[in-house]
């Protein structure tokens, strides 16, 4: 099964099938399940995931947690699911929220941060 042929076509029942035999924590290109999935905006994709115990403050190589990737391309609802299941908020999220995909300053994350003040 391809992973990324299921997250393009949002196929959760067969993503069930894949992590049957695959580790949910696993890398595809240097880069994990979850990135992919909150890279593409699944919310479905992530959702699922997180439901098969991913972990949510995995880093990359470049230091980056998937919280960081939906700050910086603006995806509130991704975020939101990040931080109900455990994501740390850094000051880093606000860094990349502050200054976003395109230059954008993504308002809605930074309140969304806000509300998840420790």
């Amino acid at each position: 099964m391809d992973y990324f042929k299921l997250l393009r076509n949002e196929n959760v029942a067969d993503l069930d099938k894949y992590l049957k035999t695959h580790d949910v924590n696993e890398d595809i290109y240097d880069q994990s399940l979850l990135y992919w999935a909150v890279y593409e905006n699944s919310y479905a994709f992530t959702q699922r995931l997180i439901q098969h115990g991913v972990n949510v403050n995995k880093k990359d190589k470049l230091n980056r947690t998937v919280l960081h990737i939906a700050c910086y391309f603006g995806f509130y609802n991704i975020a939101k699911l990040l931080l109900q299941n455990g994501a740390i908020r850094d000051t880093t999220c606000f860094e990349r929220a502050l200054s976003g995909w395109d230059g954008h300053y993504q308002s809605e994350i930074i309140d969304l941060l806000r509300k998840y003040a420790p």
